[in-house]
This record gives C-alpha cells, structure tokens and sequence, in this order.
C-alpha cells in the first residue's frame, strides 16, 4: 500500500507541474499577444512613402480629446460611380489614421450594396439626403459636428480628353490626406481664423481665381478664411481679423494707411508683407524702415548659362531656412519666387532699440546674382552689373520679425507683434504654387505662425506615378526571342538533364 501511496504522489505532482506549465505558457502567449498589439512599430517602405501621414495629420490626431468617428460610403463593386476608383487608396489612408490615433478614431465602411439598412440608419442618423447617401463619401463625426466629403474631391485627375467614358480615370494627384485632415481641423477648432488681405492700392484681388485660387483654397483646407478690408475709412483693424495680408500694391499707401499699420504693429498685430519689386512705394518703404526693415531700391537678377548663350532672368530660386524657427519643415528646400525680387537689409541698431528679433527667411539658392539698382526695365535696356553701384551677394530677401517675445523661443508669447517681409508678391500666384509644392507650404508656414498655429504644416498632395518602359526595336526584339524560345528551350534542357539523371 505504501508503495502504491508512493507511485501516486509523483503522478500528481508531474499533472500539477503539466498544468502549471500549460498554464505560464498560455499566460507568457497572451502577454506577447497583448504587449504586441498595444506596442509596435511600422515601417512604410512604399514608393515616396506613400502610407506616412505628414506632421500635420499626426499632431491633429494625437490631440484628439473625444472620439472620433469616420464612415466611408464606398463599394468597390460600384466602377462606374465617380470616386469609387480611390476606395483602396482611401481604405489604406484611414488606416493610417486608426494607427494614428489609437482607440480615439473608429473607422467603419459601409458597402451600399451589401448593407442598405446600416446606410439607412446612418443617412437618418445625420440627416444626410438621398444623393449624399447613393455617392460615394467619407463622413466625419467629432463630438456631434459633422463634415461630408465626396470622395471624388479627395484627388485630382488628369485630363479626360481622349479617352472613353467607360475608362476609369487617371488619378493625378491624390489629396485624401490633405482633405480629411483640413475637415478634420475645422471640426476640432473652436473658433474659425480669418485673416485679412488689405485691398485698395492695386493689389492681388482675393475673389480672382486665376490669380489667388489656389492660395484661398490653401487656406480653407488649414481652416483660415481670407477677407479683404479697405483700409480708408477706418481708424482700427477690426478685431476679428487674425493678421493682414499686404501682397503687391501697385500704388504706395497714404499716410492715413501707413498710420493705421503702424498703430496695429505697435499693439500686437501680425502682418505679412509682400513686396512689389516694379512698384515705386516710398510711403510703404518709410514705414518699413520704422519697424527696423529696410527695402533696397533694386531687383535681384540672376544670370545662368545655356548650350549657346549667356542669360539673365528675374525669376530667383531661395533656400528656405531653418533659422527661423516655424520654417525648419522647409530648412534647405529650394523654393521660386519669379517675376522681380528685392533684397531686403535690416537695421540692427534699431531692433535692438525696439525689442525686435529678426531672423532671415530666405536666400538666394545659385551664386550668379546681384542686385540691379538701374532701373532698366524703365529704358527696356538689359542688366548690367556694376561694381561699387550694384549689391554683391549674399543678399537677403525675406526676414520674420517678433517684437515682444522672450528670448528661450519655445515659449510663445500672444502679446507679441510678428512680421514677415517678403520681396516678392508674384509668388503667391496660382501660376506660380501649381509650379512649386514649397511656396505654397511656405506661405501656410507663414500664415500659421502668425495666427499663433506654428505647430501646423502644410499637407502635400500625393504623386501617383506613372510607370512607362521605353524599349527601343532591338531590345523587344531580344524579350520576344528570350520568351519565345528561350525559356521554352531552357524547360525542355533541364527536363532532358532530370530524364537522363533518372536512367542511370
């Protein structure tokens, strides 16, 4: 009995020791399970990291308080509805924002064709009509305010002309990320930026879309609303107004404007100021040097050379850089600012008198420039340029100015007074951002800062490349030979090498 007794005790203590074992093993499993999903990393080895949300995207969802709810109306089963050619492009993006923001973002897609009553829930639930619930769309719900979009607004597509109806439709550009972010912005906001354009002396009207379109619509996706304001009349810059916009007057401003400028600097306004370089503007430059900044008479040219000639130009290529604290995205990027550029100089003696830091913006990015002060485009005559008359590089020919801060810059002041100066306003055309990405994200760099928003970027439209294979006749000559024959031959070689292996 008591060897039996004996036997039974090991069996026991080897059972409890299996259970023991299962169960550390189920409970080790679980924490790799558990540590696995709350902490990882992702890569984004794509083509131009197609799937890496911008800085933008990031800091607007981490900062999420509430729960954010995004529905997408799609059905790749639906070809032929507009927009519906972009269902994974957006599949993927909306990912990237559940990673993003974690447990505050719940992401649902509702396919219309495979389930009409939770359609039909939610268009009741948001009062949506019926063609917003048969199109294809993303909604966006952030503590009860709501924000449509189409999807065929989130891209843009290349020109349809010659090519049937039925074909699906070349994407050019897809700005998904740009879009539900700028809807995404406006939602969390509590207040909406609105940022005056001065008019009045000739300058770039504000409702043209030829001219200033694309900059408008910038600022609608960061959730800024451009106005313009007349300056005659008034005493004070309305407070509504986040900063002023000065781009390109043709004609100086009066005394009464200058005056009114001045006043709004002195108590903490913000101003962005764009320089007409063909425009005589003494009473503008008068009040520019009171603020510490002091505008050459001259136009920056540049000379380059091609296979047959020397030539000159007045459209200059910047370095934006990092000095300046909200352009550090931008640091090294090159930039172009066309049509005629003026060098700006400051007067350190009076910003130190009046509490101003001034850092540069922007610089020439080639070595073959001046500074022209003859005024040549008066006479039709080209550039010539003149040693001891003319300015040498390095020449500057941006500066932001902050009256009022502190020194340590992390700490951001909102009594202070901010300024950009710029020596260019035919930048800002439609013309020139459809050229240049870097201008408009510099411009949304300038308008954030300003408005007390540096932590914001802009967002860039996403390429979609276009991959062709240009072969001349012989080499497709040699892919039909190699795929014709030559793999063929190289099937029946090696079968013949197996058989004869075999037979031996």
């Amino acid at each position: 009995m008591r060897e039996k007794a004996s036997r039974q005790i090991p069996r026991v203590r080897i059972a409890l020791n299996t259970v023991v074992q299962i169960a550390l093993a189920a409970v080790i499993v679980f924490l790799l399970n558990y540590l696995s999903f709350e902490r990882f990393k992702r890569w984004d080895l794509s083509h131009n990291r197609k799937y890496t949300l911008s800085p933008l995207t990031r800091r607007v969802v981490s900062s999420l308080k509430k729960e954010l709810k995004i529905y997408v109306f799609s059905s790749p089963r639906g070809t032929k509805s507009p927009g519906s050619e972009l269902f994974a492009e957006i599949e993927a993006l909306l990912k990237e924002y559940q990673y993003a923001g974690g447990h505050r973002v719940h992401v649902e897609t509702i396919d219309p064709y495979l389930n009409l009553t939770r359609m039909l829930e939610l268009r009741d639930k948001y009062k949506l009509g019926a063609k917003d619930s048969t199109d294809n769309m993303v909604l966006l719900d952030y503590d009860g305010k709501t924000k449509s979009i189409p999807t065929v607004t989130l891209a843009d597509y290349a020109d349809a002309e010659g090519f049937d109806s039925d074909q699906t439709p070349v994407i050019k550009d897809f700005r998904g990320e740009q879009v539900i972010t700028s809807a995404l912005i406006q939602l969390t906001e509590e207040r909406e930026i609105k940022v005056a354009l001065i008019s009045g002396h000739g300058e770039l009207p504000v409702t043209d879309d030829t001219d200033l379109g694309r900059f408008r619509s910038a600022l609608e996706h960061q959730n800024i609303v451009l106005q313009e304001l007349r300056l005659e009349g008034i005493d004070k810059i309305p407070s509504e107004f986040t900063a002023l916009i000065l781009a390109g007057p043709q004609y100086d401003l009066t005394v009464h404007d200058a005056a009114i400028l001045h006043r709004y600097w002195e108590e903490g306004g913000r101003l962005l100021i764009l320089l007409n370089g063909r425009a005589k503007t003494p009473v503008l430059d008068t009040l520019l040097t009171q603020f510490g900044v002091s505008p050459t008479k001259d136009l920056i040219v540049s000379s380059f050379q091609t296979q047959t000639e020397d030539r000159l130009t007045l459209d200059v290529y910047t370095h934006f850089l990092g000095e300046t604290p909200f352009l550090k995205p931008l640091a090294g990027v090159i930039g172009f600012f066309p049509g005629g550029t003026r060098s700006i100089d400051v007067n350190e003696a009076s910003l130190k008198e009046a509490g101003v830091r001034a850092t540069k913006a922007l610089l020439p990015a080639i070595d073959s420039y001046w500074g022209e002060k003859d005024d040549f485009l008066a006479n039709s005559a080209d550039p010539v340029f003149h040693p001891g008359v003319d300015l040498k590089p390095p020449l500057t020919i941006g500066w932001a100015l902050e009256k009022g801060a502190v020194e340590d810059q992390s700490i951001q002041v909102r009594s202070s007074s901010r300024m950009i100066v710029i020596g260019n306003a035919d930048f800002i055309r439609d013309e020139c951002l459809n050229r240049s990405v870097p201008d408009t994200n510099f411009l949304l760099l300038c308008i954030n800062w300003l408005s007390e928003r540096q932590t914001l970027l802009a967002i860039p439209p996403k390429e979609t490349p276009i991959y062709t294979l240009d072969l001349k006749p012989g080499q497709l000559d040699q892919i039909v030979l190699i795929v014709v024959a030559g793999i063929p031959m190289l099937a029946a070689v090696f079968g013949v090498l197996v058989w004869t292996a075999r037979r031996r």
